[in-house]
């Protein structure tokens, strides 16, 4: 869930219109000016001194502060947003946009019971605020209250009908609580209004499935793994799906493509060469595991897993070559443990 930049340039653009004694003065009205300007061309580095200037002279003034909180959420700095949001708060506690983008504040910084009260806040002020409803409902997810996260996204649905983010969440939800049909349902409808995203075909896939269609759910899946190519959390999501549905072929592909864009992230060649190996293919995970020496030559986990895959081809002295390596290093590294899993390794290939 993103901070809408629409909402909060919206709270700088009344800033603009506000006849306060302050902001008549010309120059600092030529400074809003140029702030905003900044905000809208992204410029967000310049926007902040720029905003920072303003509060120099215009301290009392809640939309400088609000600003400066969408600037700090800009550049990830959740901390700063918050306290500037908090302080906009303190200037002027009626303005629902404020506890909404407080929310999102905390909720980045993993504040989540203080995230959910400013939701909770924005909503008092403003019950048609979908976007507070939605920000509480991925809260409350968190905080492990699925009952109240269904009820937000249910209160954003009534909202926005065509809002497939909120259909997707509660669709997952729903899926959770093992509320299947419903989930499929909801599922469904968040496809047709975003058919082109990849998340929710996944989700919809995973659906499909746990309701006994396995051919629907795994085209679903596919569709998904073509959308998302280049999404690596999305990647991972269907290759370990895969892999415990026993779709090995499909998990395999999602690795390759995960190591296709970021080849140096060894967690990728580990889960694939373990995948390898249990499908009884050593000559492969052993080119997977080689990789991992060469990425990272001082890690030690490679080398055993690379020797136990040389060990099963009946490569003996490479296995051997292999496990020296490993044991050296672990040795290095002080870890014990490693020693005698590969010590025991050793012994059962003699």
């Amino acid at each position: 869930m993103k901070l809408r930049q629409m909402c909060a340039l919206g709270a700088i653009a009344v800033t603009l219109g506000v006849a306060t004694p302050a902001v008549a003065n010309s120059q600092l009205a030529v400074l809003m000016q140029e702030g905003r300007r900044l905000v809208e061309a992204g410029s967000y580095d310049q926007a902040l001194a720029v905003y920072q200037q303003l509060l120099q002279s215009d301290s009392r003034n809640p939309r400088v502060h609000s600003a400066l909180g969408f600037i700090y959420a800009q550049r990830g700095q959740f901390a700063e947003a918050a306290r500037a949001y908090q302080q906009a708060i303190e200037l002027d506690r009626q303005n629902p946009d404020f506890y909404y983008a407080l929310g999102y504040s905390l909720g980045m910084m993993g504040e989540n019971h203080g995230a959910a009260a400013a939701y909770r806040q924005a909503i008092r002020l403003n019950n048609r605020n979908a976007q507070a409803y939605e920000g509480l409902a991925v809260i409350l997810a968190r905080l492990g209250d699925p009952q109240g996260a269904i009820q937000a996204y249910r209160s954003v649905i009534s909202l926005e009908p065509r809002s497939w983010s909120a259909h997707k969440g509660l669709g997952v939800l729903l899926l959770q609580q093992r509320n299947v049909a419903e989930a499929l349902t909801t599922l469904r409808q968040a496809a047709r209004l975003a058919p082109n995203n990849a998340s929710v075909q996944l989700n919809l896939g995973m659906a499909l499935l746990a309701a006994g269609d396995p051919t629907s759910g795994w085209q679903a899946i596919d569709q998904a793994m073509a959308m998302g190519q280049r999404d690596l959390d999305l990647l991972e999501q269907i290759a370990e799906l895969a892999a415990a549905a026993n779709e090995p072929q499909r998990a395999v592909q999602a690795y390759r493509r995960m190591i296709s864009l970021n080849p140096e992230r060894l967690l990728t060649y580990i889960q694939l060469g373990d995948l390898l190996m249990q499908q009884n293919n050593p000559l492969e995970a052993a080119a997977t595991y080689r990789q991992i020496t060469r990425i990272s030559p001082t890690n030690p986990e490679g080398f055993y897993k690379l020797g136990r895959a040389l060990a099963v081809q009946g490569r003996r002295s490479e296995a051997r070559s292999a496990y020296q390596t490993a044991l050296k290093l672990y040795r290095e590294q002080n870890n014990p443990q490693g020693e005698t899993k590969v010590k025991e390794a050793m012994h059962q290939r003699n």
